[in-house]
């Protein structure tokens, strides 16, 4: 509970200073990839008041994490889209 108290602390600071909740995002993941930022992600949407899908759907359209399910291409044609 005390981690927990703790990151929502550390937000509300941050947001005091003016930054969003990606830049807070793109701040716990700098010098991480992978599987160690997206869980830095999901560790702290909860602090950042976002459900853990939410925040790595956030951080997948912000370019932080790549998309789980990158477009596929058929013999360099672009993909179909309805």
């Amino acid at each position: 509970m005390a981690d927990a108290r703790y990151r929502a602390w550390l937000v509300e600071r941050a947001r005091s200073k003016g930054m969003s909740d990606l830049e807070i995002l793109k701040d716990l993941a700098e010098g991480t990839g992978g599987d160690e930022r997206r869980q830095i992600i999901v560790d702290w949407a909860e602090a950042l008041g976002m459900s853990a899908s939410d925040a790595l759907r956030a951080a997948s359209d912000a370019g932080l994490i790549p998309t789980p399910h990158p477009p596929k291409s058929v013999k360099g044609k672009p993909r179909r889209t309805k």
